[in-house]
């Protein structure tokens, strides 16, 4: 109960609140690396997506890596943060080796910094947690690819606050700020690739969409409850709550390995034009 009270009043009034829980570094071991090109030349066809959607990706100068998606439809819905496809032509899911499946674009009505990308299938959608579960201290896990390369970090729930937004028209977003408890060793730079990643509770349930990171703060910010069920709550989506990965901060590397194997997690590009 105490520590709810100080993580709720350090939510309000901006005020770093240092207890003993939030003295740790939960760090994973560093992420296996994606398949090269003759491995997945090989499996390209037991992807989730239609062989005919697959591409060959350009070499690297003529691509760039942007950020990170999740299934919400195994019909092909991925929620895109809108920074990682900015003024981008033609984005594409990474899948491995020197190949990639395109996807187009699609706004949701009231949702200003996430699209839906579409493809032709996607690996099986996360389930989304219960608004009433998502409390200040629970921990949250986020897969994905930070620093363009395959890797996860954690973090413990501090509470809502406000992010400003700078740009002229832009919308202030409420958002979730979260105190960042451990990261895949090996990880250089900031965390920020990893926007548009799911955060997932302990029972592999998202909790929001990853904005970005401040490290000089040691927060990480993700979109709230509301924001996600508006993306995710499609009409055809079937989760297998029975069949979840339980996570933990000791396993949460290897979950965080199995969702970018089963295409339920992937990386974004853009093909520069």
């Amino acid at each position: 109960m105490k520590l709810d009270w100080l993580l709720y009043l350090a939510a309000v009034t901006g005020i770093v609140v240092v207890t003993t829980n939030w003295h740790e570094t939960s760090d994973a071991p560093p992420a296996p690396p994606q398949p090269g090109v003759g491995e997945m030349a090989l499996f390209a066809n037991f992807t989730p997506f239609s062989a005919s959607s697959i591409i060959n990706l350009p070499v690297d100068d003529q691509k760039v890596m942007t950020g990170t998606a999740f299934s919400v439809s195994q019909a092909g819905e991925w929620i895109v943060s809108r920074e990682a496809i900015a003024g981008c032509t033609h984005p594409f899911l990474n899948i491995g080796g020197n190949l990639g499946v395109p996807f187009k674009i699609r706004d949701v009505k009231g949702v200003d910094n996430y699209v839906i990308g579409m493809t032709d299938g996607a690996g099986k959608p996360l389930p989304l947690a219960d608004p009433k579960t998502i409390k200040p201290g629970i921990r949250g896990f986020m897969p994905g690819f930070p620093g363009g390369n395959p890797g996860e970090a954690t973090a413990r729930l501090i509470g809502t606050t406000v992010i400003e937004k700078s740009k002229r028209g832009g919308h202030n977003e409420v958002v979730l700020a979260w105190a960042q408890a451990g990261r895949t060793v090996g990880i250089k730079g900031d965390l920020n690739s990893l926007r548009g990643a799911p955060i997932v509770d302990d029972n592999s349930r998202a909790v929001g969409i990853v904005i970005r990171e401040a490290p000089r703060r040691g927060r990480i910010y993700t979109s709230i409850p509301a924001t996600l069920f508006a993306l995710g709550n499609v009409s055809d989506r079937r989760p297998d709550f029975d069949n979840e990965a339980t996570v933990t901060k000791r396993n949460y590397g290897i979950v965080a390995d199995t969702l970018r194997r089963e295409y339920r997690v992937a990386q974004v590009g853009c093909i520069k034009s």
